[in-house]
């Protein structure tokens, strides 16, 4: 059986990046150096261990979070190369989760991006320990004193440069490293004395600190996430790597904990084999996973059985009877795991995320409308692999809706269906997710009566709106003595339902909903009559209060050559954009505000288009803010739905009106 790694030996490593900033290629280099492949691979020609799809492979870009593997320096690395483009960030997200390190990877051509900026503020904000390497220093007109200063002025300060970079000629460069390096060794002696406390007040006493005691405060204020060590290097010709495998292996923090711990394991990852067999990874936090054993799922009752169990080995999956604490797991045909599922004990250190919810929408279906049901079973299968596709059935008009990050991912789901599932699909028009939101509060109640009332129950619901952002509040008043748990939850649960469909189509969101009145009649009633009836009660609420739409923004940020930023401002005025922040240097101009989804869809490809590809426009979610425009219908609701609604109405023998 294949070695077992405990935590104080395991690592694992998140590679991110700025799109094109080459982290796909530096995961190769760490392989290749590693031993874990005999051949490093490249983006251009395809051949690329972690970019295995082969829409990955077209554009050259990183698309689902891939997990590879190498040993070095006795340390097992499970190294995870996460997709650089904004439709994917969930999944940048989700993997967050399980890392103790990063690696960012900045390209020397072209500097800090916008993208750049934003996933160190997330590395910050989770404290995440990072290294820096600076990709790319054999490029043409590359000045690394000027990244220095771009990381300093929009990442951070506490930069500990590791090596100093001496041009050989305009082909060659040579690294050396701060242990042969006089001068470099004295910068991070005083960065280290800039901002650690302890360490200045003994310098300053004129105490005697052992080399020893520097490295110790290196190593704590890394893994603090005060301090980023900087690296150097070209992945693409494999210069620099072997320094950042030592890095990787001496600088990023190890913890220890007992394998005979209980368990605790935390799926980031569902993907499938060449086989399409399910395969379900795991970050262990705890104890470790073993063959045939039995555990439960998220604290509840339900027990799960270890059959099928794998780990990551220099690069391939390899059976294994155990897989210890720190590790990442691999278990296959785990039918009843779902990605955010844990297994065990739930383990503290798994922070809560509140990871980006798809604004846009569109319908799929086959060109072959025969294959309408594989379709439907392909998507659902997608949908296992990424819970943030939602996949939904227009009840009434059989419509397939998926709701979406962007163009992007609509190829992906494209290429998906077309190589793994020999389907032929397209989409309909990418459109915005709306909400809406009660204008005022209001209050109905449905009272029993003789038939031809349809339900023996009386209800009543008062609506409240609450501000933007606090979604849906319930709450009941009617006693549990009177109406007990099957009722109270029915109607709980209705109301939730419900929320789904507004006045104009829409989810209904940032309300407060009170059930204030119930009435059963005994022995007749049962829950289900107030499931039923409930949401009627609550439509006539809501046509009291009315509602209002709500569009979804982004936070955007906009980086151009000056010569285009009248332009881009044109733009933005269009598109009905806040214009918050200009920020003018050099030849650059960066505009930030917030703008409507509806009306930045595209707007990437534009400014790629008539910028000659310098333009850069970042987005990340906002939230929703009031649309003061006509209200928009959403034209996959229930078409039937309002004259259903109004036709019962009138079944109902007594209405109160306050």
């Amino acid at each position: 059986m294949a070695r077992e790694f405990s935590l104080k030996d395991t690592r694992n490593i998140g590679i991110m990046a700025h799109i094109d900033a080459g982290k796909t290629t530096v995961t190769e280099g760490l392989l290749y150096k590693s031993g874990a492949i005999n051949k490093i691979g490249r983006v251009d020609n395809a051949t690329t261990i972690t970019d295995s799809m082969e829409l990955e492979r077209d554009r050259g870009i990183t698309i689902r979070a891939s997990t590879v593997s190498f040993n070095y320096n006795d340390t097992k690395v499970n190294i995870i190369d996460t997709p650089g483009h904004m439709d994917f960030i969930a999944e940048v997200e989700r993997t967050l989760k399980v890392l103790d390190g990063a690696i960012l990877v900045i390209s020397a051509k072209e500097g800090i991006q916008v993208q750049t900026k934003v996933i160190f503020n997330t590395l910050v904000k989770l404290n995440i320990p990072t290294l820096i390497f600076v990709n790319k220093i054999d490029r043409k007109g590359v000045c690394l004193d000027e990244i220095y200063a771009q990381i300093q002025e929009k990442l951070t300060s506490n930069l500990a440069i590791m090596q100093s970079v001496r041009t050989k000629d305009k082909d060659d460069f040579e690294l050396t490293n701060i242990k042969d390096d006089k001068a470099i060794q004295n910068q991070v002696s005083e960065k280290l004395l800039d901002i650690n406390n302890e360490l200045a007040e003994k310098y300053i006493n004129g105490d005697v600190i052992a080399e020893k005691e520097y490295n110790d405060v290196f190593l704590d204020e890394v893994n603090n996430c005060n301090l980023y060590p900087v690296f150097h290097g070209s992945a693409l010709k494999n210069i620099g790597i072997d320094e950042l495998l030592f890095a990787i292996t001496n600088y990023l923090p190890t913890k220890s904990y007992n394998t005979e711990d209980l368990l605790s394991a935390y799926v980031y990852k569902i993907d499938r084999d060449e086989k399409s067999r399910k395969m379900t990874f795991l970050r262990i936090f705890r104890g470790s996973i073993k063959i045939r054993q039995e555990t439960f799922i998220n604290g509840g009752e339900e027990v799960f059985k270890v059959r099928n169990l794998g780990s990551i080995i220099n690069g391939e999956i390899v059976k294994m009877d155990q897989v210890g604490s720190g590790d990442i797991a691999i278990i296959s045909n785990a039918n009843s795991l779902k990605i955010g599922d844990y297994i065990g004990q739930k383990y503290d250190g798994v922070f809560d995320m509140e990871i980006a919810q798809p604004l846009l929408r569109a319908s799929i279906k086959p060109y072959d409308l025969s294959e309408r049901s594989k379709l439907i079973e392909a998507l659902f299968e997608l949908a296992e692999e990424d819970p943030f596709l939602d996949c939904e059935i227009n009840g009434d008009t059989g419509e397939i809706i998926l709701k979406l990050f962007g163009n992007i991912q609509m190829e992906v789901i494209e290429s998906l269906l077309k190589n793994r599932y020999k389907i032929d699909a397209k989409f309909g028009e990418l459109k915005t997710i709306y909400k809406e939101r009660p204008k005022r509060n209001s209050k109905a109640v449905i009272h029993i009566e003789v038939p031809p009332n349809p339900y023996w129950a009386s209800v009543g619901l008062s609506i409240e709106p609450l501000p933007i952002g606090l979604g849906l509040s319930y709450e009941t008043t009617v006693s549990y003595g009177y109406l007990n748990n099957s009722f109270q939850y029915a109607v709980k649960e209705a109301v939730e339902k419900a929320c789904k469909e507004g006045l104009y189509g829409w989810e209904i969101t940032d309300l407060k909903v009170t059930f204030d009145y119930g009435l059963y009649y005994s022995p007749v009633s049962t829950p289900s009559d107030f499931r039923n009836l409930t949401p009627y009660v609550f439509w006539e609420a809501l046509r009291k209060a009315g509602t209002e739409i709500l569009e979804p923004y982004l936070k955007y940020t906009v980086q151009v050559p000056n010569d285009f930023c009248g332009r881009v401002m044109s733009d933005l005025r269009k598109m009905r954009a806040s214009i918050e922040d200009i920020i003018a240097k050099g030849e650059e101009t960066t505009l930030s505000g917030k703008i409507p989804v509806d009306t930045s869809k595209s707007y990437q490809s534009e400014l790629l288009s008539y910028s000659n590809g310098k333009g850069i426009f970042i987005t990340e979610p906002y939230g929703y803010d009031i649309y003061n425009d006509e209200p928009i219908i959403n034209d996959i609701g229930n078409d039937n739905n309002d004259s259903n609604k109004e036709g019962l109405r009138y079944l109902f023998q007594k209405q109160d009106e306050n």
